[in-house]
């Protein structure tokens, strides 16, 4: 106990002393007692590697070794301070362990660019096979997006006194993630609606990244019947992840069987203004709408017409994804069915 007090009080003064020290090099020297002094007491077998994390746990997987050439890795990352706290995860059990788990948040790996990233996390990932688990201390030097050819400059350039504990998992690596996401679409169509089913296109402006899945059934209707440029119609949605994941309806059955439902929000049909082009076409007023959602109102043409849109980023969130929800690169699903036609 008396040794555990005599670290963490000496931890804490030099922190108090990098507050005070303002220089890059007096922060460098810093992190690196601090961390020594915490290795020496909680991990006193554990070295930093030759990549200089320290390895803390590692469970290894069974694929290919993970290649720094490759641009996009699929990660869940799991990120704590020295206290234990966790800070960042992508697991819904640690998530719920927090307090922090949400129904309709994403839980799970998702693709990120590592050599834009922290240097840390290059060498974590080096090393490291696909399938496999690794949990190491990443120093505070190398929580940097800058590269450098040795330690002493990483050190020189520290910013920060705080090193990191991460967990990450890797699932899989890619150099073509427009042909990734293609080819998880085209399986997800194919596992639900048959193989029979094409790529549509809705523009002329489609490209080899715009994947684009519609499924309707409109052979019951007819063509007088069919909904005109200019006129406005009611339509309840569904949009969800591959995964089943139900991200946002106008259902409120839906959002309470999905666990998502807001007692604050109104559930009901939303208003279409369709136009001559699906750029044009306005929800409640608004234009601003994914691309992929407005193609499939574009071909969706009678009241009672039910419809099923899939499609690559590339026509959703593209690389940015959408809050806690919607991961970057997520392919989408939406379940579309006219209801009305307003009457003006």
């Amino acid at each position: 106990m008396k040794k555990s007090i005599i670290l963490i009080t000496a931890a804490a003064c030099l922190l108090a002393i990098g507050c005070e020290k303002k220089n890059n090099d007096t922060t460098g020297a810093i992190a690196k007692e601090y961390l020594d002094l915490w290795m020496q007491e909680y991990h006193p077998g554990v070295s930093a590697n030759a990549n200089g994390v320290y390895i803390l746990e590692d469970e290894p997987g069974s694929g290919a070794l993970w290649n720094k050439d490759l641009k996009y890795s699929r990660l869940n990352i799991t990120i704590r301070g020295f206290n234990g706290k966790i800070t960042s995860t992508g697991h819904e059990e640690y998530a719920k362990q927090l307090g922090t788990y949400e129904v309709g948040n994403y839980y799970g790996p998702t693709f990120s660019i590592p050599s834009s990233g922290y240097a840390g996390v290059e060498a974590l990932l080096t090393g490291m096979r696909m399938g496999g688990t690794r949990t190491a201390v990443i120093p505070a030097w190398l929580l940097t997006t800058d590269r450098y050819s040795s330690q002493q400059e990483y050190l020189k350039a520290c910013s920060t006194a705080s090193s990191l504990i991460y967990t990450i998992t890797l699932w899989e690596q890619t150099d073509d993630l427009e042909n990734w996401e293609q080819q998880e679409l085209r399986q997800y169509v194919t596992g639900n609606f048959g193989s029979s089913i094409q790529s549509a296109s809705f523009n002329d402006d489609t490209k080899e990244k715009d994947i684009y899945y519609f499924v309707s059934d409109v052979s019951s209707f007819q063509e007088s019947g069919a909904i005109v440029s200019g006129q406005k119609f009611k339509l309840n949605y569904t949009g969800r992840l591959l995964n089943g994941q139900v991200f946002d309806t106008t259902l409120e059955k839906v959002a309470k069987d999905n666990g998502i439902y807001d007692s604050s929000r109104t559930y009901a049909p939303v208003t279409i203004t369709t136009a001559d082009s699906y750029e044009n076409y306005a929800l409640d007023g608004s234009t601003s709408m994914l691309d992929g959602f407005k193609g499939a109102l574009y071909m969706m043409r009678f009241v009672g017409q039910k419809g099923v849109a899939m499609f690559t980023s590339s026509l959703g969130y593209s690389s940015s994804g959408s809050g806690s929800k919607i991961p970057a690169y997520a392919p989408l699903r939406f379940d579309l069915e006219i209801v009305s036609v307003v009457q003006e």
